[in-house]
């Protein structure tokens, strides 16, 4: 059906929900391949194979461009119901891995820790993808901890610190990602502190 394929955001000519999609992808294959300063409007237009106009129209600048696509990757996969929490958890590390490397990219972590470079860029990243997964992941130890998987008398918001920081700590110290069994080495590390 037509009307599913396109979205009006404003009067004038409906705007293809395909396109926009293809906007977005091309901004985060920027994103990962030449980081947050790669992704401009000249960019995003030849990489995508739409016209500068069609983007403006889309988007008032490079900075809403770059929002919008981090929020295009918004969502994330949730854990199966009725898993115990360590496996939630490995379920979600290992979720929060993929999107730093395979989604965005390492150069928007590099970014993230030069704030003071592009500090809109900065934001949007926070705000966009590292809080909303962070929060999940407290939200599951919350979860732990009403169930009585999980004691309640620890800091869950500085657990949860320890195990994003421990990648980019990692990252930041090598300059490479951690060996493929980081999440198994935090979890192993850090679940006898929490568990009842």
């Amino acid at each position: 059906m037509v009307d599913e394929e396109i979205t009006r955001s404003a009067p004038g000519r409906p705007r293809s929900a395909e396109v926009s999609r293809g906007i977005n992808l091309a901004a985060l294959a920027l994103l990962r391949e030449r980081g947050p300063q790669g992704v401009t409007v000249e960019a995003v237009a030849q990489y995508s194979g739409s016209a500068k106009t069609t983007i403006y129209r889309r988007y008032k600048d490079r900075y809403e461009l770059l929002r919008s696509s981090l929020a295009f990757v918004e969502n994330i996969p949730e854990p199966e119901a009725g898993l115990p929490v360590r496996e939630k958890l490995n379920y979600l590390l290992r979720q929060f891995r993929h999107g730093l490397e395979e989604v965005v990219g390492l150069r928007a972590l590099v970014a993230l820790l030069h704030g003071d470079e592009d500090p809109e860029f900065t934001r949007a990243f926070r705000e966009t993808i590292l809080r909303p997964r962070l929060e999940t992941i407290l939200a599951t130890l919350r979860e732990g901890v009403a169930d009585g998987e999980l004691r309640a008398d620890a800091d869950y918001e500085t657990v949860v610190s320890m195990m994003a920081g421990s990648y980019i700590a990692r990252y930041a110290v090598r300059g490479t990602p951690p060996p493929p069994d980081w999440v198994d080495s935090v979890l192993d590390t850090i679940w006898p502190a929490i568990r009842s």
